[in-house]
């Protein structure tokens, strides 16, 4: 029996390195899209100017000015949209309508949204609503989420609407003012076109980009197309007990049971883990172009899931997001004199819970293990994780074939979003809600936003304009 074992091993060892030698991408494309100086120009200065008109998020009922003098500002770059496209404001948030040639044919959204996280000059290298340029990048806050999105959309269709072009199929374009907050913007807009008995062939939101060594080691950029989005909760977590002075503390105080169930918690990552098959996917398409011990790993998840899935919590974040809930502690409470027992000590747990594990059954396992420090458990906002979209319809094929047109020296995958997006909102109207922003951008720029000097490749914005032309031309759904 023994030999037997050793016999098996030894034989998937050898198909997997067979594979794995086997698992070559196709040869590295020089690619140089030529981009004009005229393109530059339009971008820094219409992006520009739109970076510069501080839209921080905002409820419904606050002060929108700035989102008002956002929208002239539109009027003003994009004057063709305005002229030709139907334009409905839902308390701020932007629905146009550029109607088809085909009315059979069901619709496409593009969308984005209009508001940005706030920001002050502090760590910047110029200041953060500028809108500067700086060795071939665009600087400000938005400039990657999300105006430069909306940037090369509106642009795309301006260019088209002066070509006389009409497309196939009705095209929409959303943008919320508060997607950053998670506001009700694009909710109402998916209410609005439900009311009218819309349905959508396929929704084009930001999520993915196009990533310059999205894995360390890999020999190209690569598209990745978001598909789902994790859900969210947040969990007032409260400990009661006896206060007093702090002179004379009692063991197991209110606040030491809450810590030691953070501290198991963070220890114990109780959550249950699991590669959706759309993630196994991920990795095999990406698999190609890693290294060759990543590309063994990846490229034979029929022989090495039980050791990626071991190892991959252990050396990253990312990987520990993408297997299982998430739960952070964020906000704590104690009392409110250094030398008093707090009698009702709070944290609040942030978590990001995944496709198979959802908010009900991820609270479930944080009470199992509250229960023996005598914890109370309050939920503050929940939303379940997205339907995952279906990445074997016609409309995910025609949009991996024309990013991998479009970016001839880039792979595509599918691929999970960690955070959250407007585009969950649009499940309801369609199987093909999809979170790709045709932007190329490095690691640094992706980790940029929601930070200090966010930033986008000048170059990188008029790529995307023709992408989003070539998409509404070549479209055939």
């Amino acid at each position: 029996m023994l030999i037997a074992v050793v016999v098996i091993i030894l034989v998937c060892l050898s198909i997997a390195g067979m594979r794995t030698v086997a698992l070559k991408a196709p040869a590295k494309v020089s690619y140089d899209p030529e981009i004009t100086p005229e393109e530059v120009k339009t971008a820094e200065e219409k992006l520009g100017a739109m970076i510069r008109i501080p839209t921080v998020s905002k409820r419904e009922d606050e002060d929108l000015s700035q989102f008002y003098r956002y929208q002239e500002e539109l009027e003003r770059q994009f004057p063709l949209i305005h002229q030709h496209l139907q334009k409905t404001v839902l308390n701020g948030t932007l629905l146009y309508l550029w109607k088809g040639s085909d009315p059979t044919l069901l619709p496409i959204l593009f969308m984005g949204h209009q508001d940005v996280v706030p920001a002050t000059d502090e760590g910047w290298s110029v200041p953060a609503y500028s809108g500067a340029v700086k060795d071939g990048c665009l600087y400000g806050r938005g400039t990657l989420d999300c105006k430069g999105t909306m940037y090369v959309q509106l642009q795309a269709v301006e260019e088209l609407l002066a070509e006389g072009f009409v497309p196939k199929g009705d095209v929409y374009l959303e943008y919320a003012i508060n997607e950053e907050t998670g506001g009700d913007g694009a909710a109402a807009a998916m209410r609005y076109l439900k009311e009218q008995g819309i349905r959508l062939a396929l929704v084009l939101d930001e999520g993915g980009a196009v990533i310059e060594q999205a894995v360390p080691g890999m020999d190209r950029p690569y598209a990745v197309i978001g598909i789902t989005e994790k859900g969210y909760m947040d969990v007032k977590i409260t400990a009661r007990g006896k206060g007093g002075h702090s002179s004379t503390p009692a063991r197991n105080t209110p606040a030491a049971r809450l810590f030691a169930f953070a501290n198991e918690i963070e220890r114990k990552r109780p959550f249950k883990k699991k590669l959706i098959p759309e993630a196994k996917k991920m990795f095999r398409q990406m698999a190609p172009a890693m290294p060759l011990g990543m590309r063994f790993l990846m490229g034979n998840l029929w022989l090495t899931k039980p050791l990626v899935m071991a190892v991959m919590p252990l050396v990253s974040p990312f990987g520990e997001a993408l297997m299982a809930t998430t739960c952070c502690f964020t906000q704590m409470k104690g009392s409110d004199a250094a030398n008093v027992i707090p009698k009702e000590p709070y944290l609040i747990a942030n978590l990001r819970t995944s496709v198979h594990q959802n908010c009900e059954e991820s609270l479930k396992v944080l009470k199992k293990y509250g229960k023996k420090y005598d914890l109370e458990f309050e939920v503050l906002l929940q939303r379940d994780a997205s339907p995952v979209s279906n990445i074997r319809s016609v409309a995910y094929d025609y949009a991996d074939k024309t990013i991998r047109e479009h970016f001839p020296d880039a792979g595509t995958a599918p691929y999970l979003i960690m955070g959250g997006t407007d585009c969950r909102h649009f499940h309801a109207l369609t199987e093909n809600a999809l979170r790709f922003a045709p932007v190329r951008m490095t690691n640094a720029q992706n980790a940029s936003c929601h930070a200090v000097d966010e930033n986008v490749t000048v170059a990188a914005l008029a790529e995307g304009v023709r992408f989003y032309k070539m998409f509404l031309k070549e479209y055939k759904l």
